[in-house]
């Protein structure tokens, strides 16, 4: 196979966002830096966590042994299993999903596994979700084996399973979280599909419509699935409080003990996850993509043994990633208190990619189809150029009322432009709102000069996932797809092309 790409949908139901649920159990003891008191946490939150309920017996031997604080590889995987389900019912798992916890390393990296992915192991080729079916310990032999290199052997040192009634559950815990959501998701009732009606744009979303939004595979491929939740879960870590963390965690963790399954049953093995996680809580956040194809029957998916060396290699050895030293420089200045040091923006040169053109009109039809401007009630911009493959999409851009974090009242207005870009789930947009300091900009890694304005640059690996300006009269950013399908030049071009409407 000389070259890999993007699998078309297929059908199903499923549910990827084990990792959100995982790194609340992680994040909950961010805070506690003194290893005795640490230690002390530790075992108060296994009495939580219920070892009886939670401990999966039987990996001895299959996962690897690692000392308090040393770097680790967690797997956690997803049981769509209900609990109405007998225990004849078989294992089901969507996606399984890699963490790595290394505080030498540049980035926590994430590396995302398809569970229709072929693999050739012994008996002959099979689904890796095959082995998930046999139990978690066939699972872990396999994913070891199948990433293993002759110059590096793949540990896993802890697994983590969790059910789906944990989402809604952990959502509502910390109030609810503000998505960006890119396009319109709408299955009418008696559809045949999971009922669903999310509108676009930036909003606050609690467990139940978080979910279904989490959820949705209708229309898309697992691949752009899996970009929508691990980009959920990065708007969703930035809202987290550790405060509330700290001081509920223990009420948390006892609400959704019954939907997790997890080889930490010691306060010794917790001991070392909650270490791993004051070291590297303010490192970003960096997602290794296996590359895959289809393996003709638009079901499966295939990759080749360089692809599965080359996406262990970055998962274990994670590059520099981009805005490194405007991150550092923000975090120490908020160990200290002090407001940050403004730094100069760099400059990036004007270059206008032969993938984009100037269609000012397109844009404003849109926006004057869809009453933007009556409905946001604010300066509303737009970029003036487009790419040649897109398509402005009026039905799922709107101007709306945007409710508080406490979801009483709608202190805010704001708009959303949708374009459809060509691929299996892929919109580029343009959001607005009247929110000076939403948590949102809380993502950014670095700033550069674009256009004569100062932007605010959200990074996924080295690819650009936003550009976010404020005005002083509203806070706007323009979005990348959610596989981030436009180049870091198309990205920037649409920002120098930033023009305000005007009737």
């Amino acid at each position: 196979m000389s070259s890999l790409s993007v699998r078309p949908p297929r059908p199903g139901i499923g549910f990827g966002l084990r990792i959100l649920l995982a790194g609340i159990v992680v994040l909950a003891f961010a805070g506690a830096a003194v290893a005795t008191t640490v230690e002390n946490e530790a075992k108060k939150s296994i009495e939580a966590l219920d070892p009886e309920r939670t401990q999966v017996k039987g990996l001895e031997g299959v996962l690897a042994d690692v000392e308090p604080g040393k770097p680790q590889t967690v797997l956690l995987v997803g049981d769509d299993r209900r609990l109405s389900d007998d225990k004849s019912t078989p294992t089901r798992s969507d996606t399984m999903i890699l963490l790595r916890l290394d505080p030498d390393a540049n980035a926590t990296t994430m590396l995302s596994l398809p569970r229709d992915l072929l693999i050739d192991l012994g008996g002959g080729r099979q689904k890796l979700n095959d082995s998930y079916t046999r139990g978690p310990r066939q699972l872990i032999r396999t994913i070891q084996t199948m990433l293993s290199t002759p110059g590096e052997e793949f540990l896993i040192h802890h697994y983590v399973s969790i059910r789906f009634g944990a989402f809604s559950r952990a959502v509502n815990f910390f109030g609810c979280f503000y998505a960006d959501i890119d396009r319109k998701y709408f299955n009418p009732p008696n559809s045949g599909y999971a009922k669903i009606d999310v509108p676009s744009g930036y909003q606050r979303m609690c467990g139940e419509d978080s979910l279904d939004y989490v959820r949705f595979r209708h229309t898309d491929s697992d691949l752009v699935r899996e970009a929508r939740q691990t980009n959920y879960l990065a708007e969703a870590r930035a809202q987290i409080a550790n405060s509330k963390l700290l001081g509920e965690r223990n009420n948390l963790l006892r609400a959704i003990n019954r939907y997790i399954k997890t080889d930490i049953g010691t306060p010794r093995g917790l001991l070392g996850v909650v270490r791993l996680a004051v070291d590297v809580a303010g490192k970003p956040t960096s997602k290794v993509k296996l590359q895959v194809a289809d393996a003709g029957d638009r079901t499966n998916v295939v990759t080749t043994p360089a692809a599965l060396a080359r996406a262990a290699r970055q998962f274990l050895h994670p590059a520099s990633v981009p805005g490194r030293r405007a991150r550092e420089a923000r975090d120490e200045a908020a160990k200290t208190g002090a407001r940050p040091a403004r730094r100069q923006a760099r400059r990036k040169k004007a270059r206008t990619p032969d993938s984009l053109f100037a269609n000012p009109m397109a844009a404003r039809q849109a926006i004057q189809q869809s009453d933007i401007v009556k409905d946001a009630q604010m300066p509303v911009y737009y970029p003036s150029l487009m790419t040649k493959r897109g398509n402005y999409r009026a039905q799922d851009s709107r101007g709306y009322d945007i409710r508080s974090p406490g979801g009483r009242t709608y202190p805010w207005r704001g708009y959303r432009i949708v374009v459809a870009d060509p691929g299996v789930g892929q919109y580029y947009g343009v959001q607005g709102l009247t929110w000076d300091d939403p948590p949102i900009l809380k993502l950014a890694d670095d700033e550069e000069r674009i256009g004569g304005r100062t932007w605010l640059v959200q990074y996924d690996g080295k690819q650009i996932r936003r550009l976010m300006w404020t005005s002083g009269r509203g806070t706007y950013w323009i979005s990348n797809t959610l596989s981030n399908e436009l180049t870091n030049a198309e990205m920037r071009a649409l920002a120098r092309s930033f023009t305000r409407y005007s009737s």
